[in-house]
């Protein structure tokens, strides 16, 4: 019943698109893993699929240069047989000389930062397990996606762009109250082999902390095949108390292979002996832009008092963490980008 909705959408769309848009997509990526995890007491072996998506897009041009657009993607769990409709980047918007405006539920500045510089994304390894906060009512914050977000994104000026994210209710269904009020702006200077980005979160929580975040983030690549990666993070007003995460990454270009590896450290909140080390080291075989197997070896070596793991951030299987114990997590890889 699923697919046979996914396909009346698609053919939907390219009705539409066929008198109206002149450009549709259809796209999407397949990403799983076989995974054997271990939390310090007990592992298992798991097969996870990790941020596997299927999206469709449409523009339209406008007179005056202007140029509406619209996407729709949703997570498809190809390993257990789910998924739910526009959960991840879904949008319309508007863009032209004056830069871009788009409406919808979409990843925050923050969060796209710390995309441009994980050598791990969606993969045992991810910054996420030591950067994204959680607790108390707030819920998951950081390297999330505003609900009800509008955004607006400048024209790219010496290399430089700025973009700012505002949510008046990060919930679902009304308000009137406009709890949970959110925002996210980042500005960011990049050419070819230079990425440099600073940004900041405020996120209004429910229990009387306000969690917020700046993050820097950059990468430099050396030759064409050596990149190294940097990201530093301050978080405040968060369940346990501030925080800090920092740490560096590089990868090495090899025909059709990649290694990477990558270091990251959290400091001690509030309490004693609660930080943790995460580090991952892996191996790409590309086979063009397509198609692309993996294997990742990582582990997070918690303090007495931490319990982050080494296979959450954009995973479907994920192993919770036990306090003063190492999750570790070796996993084979296969993304399909269509």
């Amino acid at each position: 019943m699923k697919l046979f909705n996914y396909s009346l959408l698609a053919a939907s769309l390219l009705a539409v698109g066929s008198v109206q848009a002149n450009n549709v997509e259809i796209y999407g990526l397949a990403h799983l893993s076989l995974d054997r995890l271990d939390n310090g007491i007990d592992s298992g072996t798991n097969v996870s699929s990790n941020a596997s998506r299927l999206g469709f897009r449409a523009s339209t041009k406008l007179e005056g240069g202007l140029e509406a657009f619209v996407q729709l993607e949703q997570t498809i769990r190809i390993d257990e047989g789910a998924g739910s409709f526009a959960d991840r980047d879904s949008f319309v918007g508007l863009r032209g000389d004056f830069g871009t405006v788009k409406i919808g539920q979409f990843d925050t500045p923050l969060k796209v930062l710390r995309g441009k510089v994980d050598q791990f994304g969606d993969r045992v390894g991810d910054i996420r397990n030591v950067s994204r906060v959680s607790g108390g009512t707030i819920g998951n914050v950081f390297d999330e996606r505003f609900k009800n977000g509008v955004a607006y994104q400048s024209p790219t000026v010496n290399n430089l762009t700025f973009a700012f994210h505002y949510t008046p209710h990060n919930n679902t269904g009304a308000t009137v109250d406009n709890l949970r009020e959110s925002y996210s702006s980042s500005i960011t200077y990049e050419q070819k082999g230079i990425y440099l980005a600073a940004a900041f979160e405020r996120f209004e929580g429910t229990d009387g902390l306000d969690p917020q975040a700046i993050r820097l983030g950059a990468y430099y690549d050396i030759t064409d095949a050596i990149r190294l990666t940097t990201l530093w993070q301050s978080a405040k007003d968060i369940p346990g108390g501030d925080r800090n995460v920092y740490g560096v990454g590089a990868s090495y270009k090899q025909g059709n292979y990649v290694w990477r590896g990558q270091v990251y450290q959290t400091g001690d909140n509030d309490t004693a002996d609660s930080g943790a080390t995460l580090f991952a080291v892996g191996v790409d075989r590309n086979f063009g832009r397509e198609l692309v197997l993996y294997a990742v070896y990582g582990i997070t070596s918690n303090d007495d008092n931490a319990a982050f793991r080494i296979s959450g951030g954009g995973r479907g299987t994920q192993l919770p963490a036990i306090a003063g114990e190492d999750s570790t997590g070796l996993s084979l890889g296969i993304i399909y980008r269509f």
